[in-house]
């Protein structure tokens, strides 16, 4: 493989998880429904192609591997369930730069696990993108004491997202993608419908739009998006990919500006400049 595919399979990627809360935006099911409709839409996408290529695989995975996919399983689902529910109690804004912290756990589990250590350029690189999702979203902090609770959510959602992409960086060295992606989506799935199905909501009363919103989610934002950058996964360095999500709130605002016209501040712009700009000072850095 030529060694510019991984990037643009990032690139790609993160403009795939970037649309999703303009599905999101579109859709009035509950938080872990959405959820729990994208992954089992995604999985029944990924089956057949799975069983095709890839079904004697299963046989020769280790117990190991079962429950460390299980593991990133669980830590999507949290992903989801955290994040999203953070936003019924602090602002987007808030939400959304707490919850980018995630390579900074990633940069920290990565070393504590494999000893991955990052020039101090490439540290400069994610200081100056963090910077920019500051930036970003300062003029729509919420920083009341109502609001630490939304604020904590988000920054579990980091947390667990950190996990999910260690885990794929561990599995993704021995488990070729469908396998990995088809189990991880899977064990999902099945974790957020019994949190859905405890918190008593209701699996089928949406209209035909909200399905078509799952649909939508389950190609766009998880097939072409996180799948895209579990492949890359294996080729790149964990924080690598990490830190290239941080494009995802650049991204999404310049989407909704296309599409909702909203507007876009200068102070906005600034921010989006420095997160592109720390990404892209970042991968000079370590290449």
């Amino acid at each position: 493989m030529r060694l510019a595919n991984p990037y643009l399979a990032v690139i790609v990627g993160v403009i795939g998880v970037s649309s999703s809360a303009i599905f999101v935006k579109l859709t009035t099911a509950p938080s872990v429904i959405t959820a729990g409709y994208r992954l089992l839409f995604t999985f029944l996408m990924l089956l057949p192609f799975t069983l095709k290529y890839n079904r004697k695989d299963f046989r020769f995975f280790s117990g190991k591997q079962y429950r460390v996919a299980f593991i990133s399983g669980l830590f999507l689902a949290f992903h989801f369930i955290s994040w999203f529910s953070s936003l019924n109690y602090t602002s987007v804004a808030s939400s959304t730069v707490l919850v980018n912290t995630q390579p900074l756990f990633v940069i920290i589990f990565s070393y504590l696990l494999w000893r991955e250590k990052l020039p101090l350029k490439a540290l400069i690189g994610v200081s100056i993108a963090f910077g920019g999702t500051v930036i970003l979203s300062w003029g729509d902090f919420c920083l009341g004491p109502t609001n630490l609770w939304g604020d904590a959510l988000a920054l579990i959602g980091a947390i667990m997202v950190a996990g999910y992409y260690l885990c794929g960086k561990y599995l993704r060295q021995t488990m070729s993608l469908l396998p990995y992606t088809t189990l991880v989506y899977g064990f999902s799935t099945l974790l957020l419908f019994f949190f859905a199905l405890l918190g008593g909501y209701s699996f089928t009363n949406y209209s035909l739009q909200d399905f078509l919103i799952f649909l939508a989610l389950a190609f766009f934002c998880t097939i072409m998006g996180h799948s895209l950058l579990n492949w890359a996964i294996k080729f790149l360095p964990a924080s690598s990919v990490s830190i290239s999500i941080l494009g995802e709130p650049v991204i999404a605002s310049a989407l909704a500006y296309f599409l909702f016209q909203e507007t876009l501040t200068l102070q906005q712009l600034i921010g989006s400049i420095l997160i592109l700009g720390g990404i892209l000072f970042y991968h000079y850095s370590v290449n």
